[in-house]
């Protein structure tokens, strides 16, 4: 039932794309010498320093290394059905039936999404670079079902059962030539490294494209059936610049045909010299060779992944699964207030009002 109400499909409709926010989304490069490691699965990562990448800017953990290795993808497996999470307290993004004294395990679930995320601001965020994230945040939740809570400052470690709490640390870098993330929900504390010039005025849409990453999102470019949409130029791309442009294969999940106004796609040209050998000539095009222009925000099958997959939370300090007041389904249509009402039933064992005082402060 849950299925129904959230994964509503039909066609898409160009006109739907949505444009608010300008972005400049560049392939990243790298101010150490990148390492290129091919691993026995065929599938080709990049070590700077102790850090390692997969896509150019997706931030690897040691146990994601070790299923590209053994796997060639990121997860071992793929779930049977798509939908949002339900068994998971929004706020801490752990399992509900640890108030009964359960065993958790960090990953409960095998694609590794969020109920409500998590974050927390490092103290290299000024109050300037914070306004930039906050813009992020408020834009990718204006527009979809993903819910964000605040938990600077607060516990990263739960009380009771001494587990840690998955969520994202915005860190600045600095001077620095990429941004990156984590892909997903790997467990515990995980960056999203943000470069100074994510934070420029005119460039919302990194910060954007970086969180999208910890949401789930990886690079339109890389789609499995990328082949029958655009055209590779191998011959311009270097070593480091081929890796960025790996075709996914297995255990990725994606909606509708290439979507070239993706903000997880790259524009036909990058001004880095580590990624081409001729920066005058495109990295890749259309199949009837048009430029690739991809500078507006969250499209409008960004937001068909996201929604299909995320549910607005509200932060309580109940287990109450309370929805904010407006509910997308998988199509991008908001749900009708009778319609909210009951699926907030449904998650709630048949009650569709939440107890009062049970919202907590979440302030960006």
């Amino acid at each position: 039932m849950l299925s129904c109400i959230v994964l509503t499909a039909c066609s898409l409709d160009d006109s739907n794309l949505e444009t608010e926010k300008e972005i400049s989304v560049d392939p990243p490069t790298y101010s150490s010498p990148a390492e290129i490691i091919t691993l026995k699965s065929g599938v080709v990562i990049l070590r700077v320093g102790d850090k390692y990448y997969y896509e150019g800017d997706v931030l690897l953990s040691p146990e994601q290394i070790n299923s590209l290795e053994e796997t060639g993808s990121l997860y071992g497996e793929i779930p049977e059905e798509y939908a949002p999470y339900t068994s998971l307290n929004p706020v801490t993004n752990m399992p509900k039936d640890m108030q009964e004294g359960r065993c958790l395990g960090i990953y409960p679930t095998p694609y590794n999404l969020w109920a409500m995320v998590r974050f927390t601001y490092s103290s290299s965020i000024t109050a300037t670079k914070r306004i930039r994230i906050i813009e992020a945040l408020e834009y990718i939740e204006s527009l979809t079902n993903v819910r964000f809570y605040n938990a600077t400052g607060e516990p990263t470690v739960d009380p009771t059962y001494g587990f840690d709490y998955p969520y994202i640390d915005f860190v600045a870098i600095g001077n620095e030539d990429t941004s990156s993330s984590y892909v997903g929900r790997i467990g515990g504390r995980q960056e999203i490294s943000l470069a100074d010039f994510a934070f420029y005025s005119w460039n919302t849409g990194v910060i954007v494209h970086e969180i999208c990453h910890a949401l789930g999102m990886l690079h339109e470019q890389c789609r499995p059936d990328r082949d029958n949409y655009v055209t590779i130029n191998t011959s311009n791309l270097t070593s480091v610049g081929l890796s960025q442009f790996s075709k996914r294969t297995t255990n990725y999940y994606y909606i509708g045909d290439y979507d070239f106004n993706s903000v997880m796609g790259y524009s036909s040209y990058t001004s880095s010299g580590s990624i081409v050998y001729n920066t005058s000539l495109p990295m890749y095009t259309k199949l009837d060779g048009s430029l690739i222009y991809q500078g507006s925000g969250l499209s409008f099958n960004d937001r068909r992944w996201i929604n299909a997959l995320y549910l607005p939370y509200i932060a309580r300090s109940d287990v109450y699964a309370e929805l904010d007041d407006v509910v997308y389904n998988g199509n991008n249509e908001i749900l009708s207030p009778s319609e909210r009402l009951e699926f907030q039933a449904q998650l709630n064992n048949g009650n569709p009002y939440p107890p009062a005082g049970g919202r907590i402060p979440n302030d960006f």
